[in-house]
């Protein structure tokens, strides 16, 4: 699809709508539908809130999408059910993100529109409502967020129907706007954009930099994006849902390096359960297999993370590590584990030493839609320390992982190809 204003800004325009909706459903049980917002109702103050809110539930989509079959991928979590809604197709399944695949189509529209809806919002409040200094702080993060979201999934970037450019792209501008969030924020907005902007530095091979902001933000920070229990597919954890047997059944943590280490260490932080059920369908790999449903995003409503404290030690362990000092590193990591009360790592050697960060972001960072990237920047970099073999392909679809390869970002959607006459 090519990211065209005038289609966006008609689904713009539905979305200020279902947050005035959201907005009137916390205060009364009879709800009516708003219906089509007028263009010219945006370009006033008293909008601006809805306007955010907008954003934020565009971000959230976008989360819900690419964190799961991201999920699927990186072996976050494995199959075990159907491949039609809020299934794992059997193409991802095997670790394959297909150009020709249109059923990527809506991973990038929807990451795309976040970014959208964020920066053409902005537009607009920087219009009619520069005294809206809180509103646009926050406007300023989600576009961050958004741009990290697609720096970190995707192989390539667009930006409105224009040219193929590098993933790094998206990475740029996600700092621009962390930069304006920090500057106008105050509170956990500006210290959002700190830790965002710290993430974004790591992708960008810039570790000064990621470790000076890694550093200012306190370990028990938290900043989430939320989602809502009511009814609507848009507005719930898709993760969850995917897994909560209300039908669906559709993953599991059974043949993920997280089955065993949960068994060993009972560490909350990648809680499942295990039940007498199988997942609502055959897999391709293995016919039925066990249903033992995630529990860290425990309902429909469950937030995501967008930034952490823990996040922030685990850069500034890495950064140690890149520099062979492991055992200050291993200080950082094993606080952590000591604070969510599980033993430490034993480590004897740098290499070990990254084996276990790899594995201690894995678990930090487990299902909020952040693997991905990790994987792929340390490919990239052929960095030390190894992965379980069970987040890793095993070449077959019968044996290991069951992954056969493992596409480590999305493609550009053939919708967009298909239609935007500057991509060949």
């Amino acid at each position: 699809m090519q990211m065209k204003a005038a289609k966006f800004r008609a689904a713009g325009l539905r979305a200020v709508a279902a947050a005035a909706a959201l907005a009137i459903v916390a205060c009364d049980t009879e709800v009516s539908n708003p219906g089509p917002v007028q263009e010219p109702f945006l370009e006033t103050a008293a909008a601006q809130s809805a306007v955010v809110q907008g954003m934020g539930r565009s971000l959230a989509q976008a989360i819900n999408w690419l964190a799961y079959t991201g999920a699927a991928v990186t072996r976050e979590v494995h199959p075990s059910g159907s491949t039609g809604s809020f299934g794992i197709t059997v193409q991802w399944q095997r670790g394959e993100l297909d150009p020709q695949d249109d059923g990527l189509d809506t991973h990038w529209e929807q990451a795309q529109r976040a970014r959208w809806f964020a920066e053409d919002g902005i537009a607009r409040m920087e219009r009619v409502a520069k005294d809206s200094t809180r509103l646009l702080a926050q406007s300023y993060l989600y576009a961050g967020y958004a741009n990290r979201l697609l720096g970190e999934h995707m192989c390539q970037a667009v930006i409105d129907g224009g040219g193929l450019e590098a993933h790094t792209v998206f990475f740029d501008r996600a700092l621009g706007w962390f930069n304006k969030a920090e500057q106008a924020g105050t509170g956990d907005v500006r210290t959002a954009a700190i830790a965002g902007r710290a993430s974004v530095y790591v992708n960008q091979g810039k570790w000064a930099e990621a470790d000076a902001d890694a550093k200012k933000v306190a370990t028990s920070f938290r900043y989430a994006i939320p989602y809502f229990d009511v009814g609507s597919e848009a507005q719930r954890n898709r993760i969850q849902w995917a897994s909560a047997n209300q039908p669906y059944r559709a993953h599991t943590q059974w043949n993920t390096v997280y089955e065993a280490y949960f068994k060993s260490t009972n560490d909350p932080r990648v809680k499942w359960r295990t039940t007498t059920q199988t997942g609502d369908a055959a897999i391709d790999c293995c016919g039925r297999v066990p249903w033992w449903p995630q529990e860290k995003h425990a309902t429909p409503a469950a937030a995501i993370n967008l930034s952490s404290g823990a996040e922030m030690r685990l850069i500034e362990a890495e950064n140690l590590l890149r520099g062979g000092n492991w055992q200050q590193a291993m200080v950082l990591i094993n606080g952590l584990r000591t604070a969510a009360g599980v033993a430490p790592w034993t480590t004897t050697s740098l290499e070990q030493a990254w084996t276990q960060l790899k594995r201690e972001r894995g678990i930090v960072l487990w299902l909020e839609g952040r693997r991905m990237a990790d994987m792929r920047r340390w490919k990239a970099a052929n960095t030390p320390g190894a992965h379980d073999p069970l987040e890793l392909p095993s070449g077959s679809a019968q044996t290991g992982s069951h992954l056969v390869k493992q596409d480590l970002c999305f493609p550009v959607s053939k919708s967009e190809r298909d239609t935007n006459s500057k991509i060949s």
